[in-house]
C-alpha cells in the first residue's frame, strides 16, 4: 500500500500521508546538487578524521603549536644570549662612574630593593650589600646583575629580570656595585663568603 495520498494540484507533486496541525508534506526527492554536496562533505570528513587523528601525518594543531614554540625559545635564547654579551664588567665600571645611570639605578633601588636591604644597603631581611661577603655569586658586576635579573628564589629573592626592562636592570645592578664599601647607618652582620 502506497503513502501517497492524492496529488497537489500546484505542483501535481504526490502529497504524503502525513499531516500535521494542517501542514501536508510534499514527497519531493532532495535536488541532486545537494545530495552531491552532502555525500562529498561525508567523504571529506571520513578522509579528514582519518587524515589527522588516526594517521597523525597532517599538520595538526599540536604540531603546529610544537614548531612555534621551538621557534619562540630559540629566538628567546637568542636575545638573552645577546643580552648577557652585551653586558660586562668593563661596562658595569663605566656605569657604577656615570653620575645619571647610578642615580636612575638609586630610585629602582628605592622602589624595589630596599625593602628587603635597607636604603643605604645594610641590609634588613636580604643581606648586606655594602660589605665583601656575598651569598649569592662573587659580588663582580655581572654575578651582582644575574642575581638581580635571575633571583634566588630558595633565599627568597625574586627575580627581577621578568618585572624590569634591561636598562633597569643594568642601572640598579651598577648602584649595587657602587653600595660596594659604603658605611651604612646600622649593617647588618656579614654573610656569606668573602671576596
Amino acid at each position: 500500500m502506497s503513502d501517497i495520498r492524492r496529488y497537489d494540484e500546484l505542483t501535481n507533486e504526490p502529497v504524503l500521508d502525513h499531516e500535521y496541525d494542517g501542514i501536508e508534506e510534499l514527497d519531493n526527492p532532495l535536488p541532486g546538487w545537494w545530495l552531491a554536496t552532502f555525500y562529498l562533505c561525508v567523504i571529506f570528513a571520513g578522509g579528514y578524521f582519518l587524515w589527522f587523528q588516526i594517521l597523525h601525518d597532517g599538520n595538526n594543531i599540536r604540531h603546529t603549536y610544537n614548531q612555534e614554540w621551538q621557534a619562540m625559545e630559540a629566538k628567546a635564547m637568542e636575545a638573552e644570549a645577546a643580552a648577557a654579551a652585551s653586558m660586562s664588567d668593563e661596562l658595569f665600571a663605566k656605569q657604577v662612574n656615570d653620575p645619571a645611570v647610578i642615580t636612575a639605578g638609586k630610585a629602582v633601588y628605592e622602589s624595589k630593593c630596599s625593602s628587603c636591604h635597607a636604603p643605604d644597603g645594610g641590609g634588613l631581611i636580604g643581606p648586606n650589600l655594602t660589605d665583601n661577603h656575598w651569598l649569592n655569586g662573587d659580588g663582580t658586576p655581572m654575578a651582582v646583575f644575574k642575581v638581580i635579573k635571575d633571583g634566588v628564589m630558595a633565599k627568597g629573592m625574586p627575580a627581577w629580570g621578568p618585572v624590569l626592562s634591561k636598562e633597569e636592570l643594568s642601572q640598579v645592578s651598577a648602584f649595587v656595585v657602587s653600595l660596594k664599601g659604603t658605611k651604612p647607618a646600622a649593617p647588618k652582620e656579614a654573610q656569606g663568603n668573602a671576596y
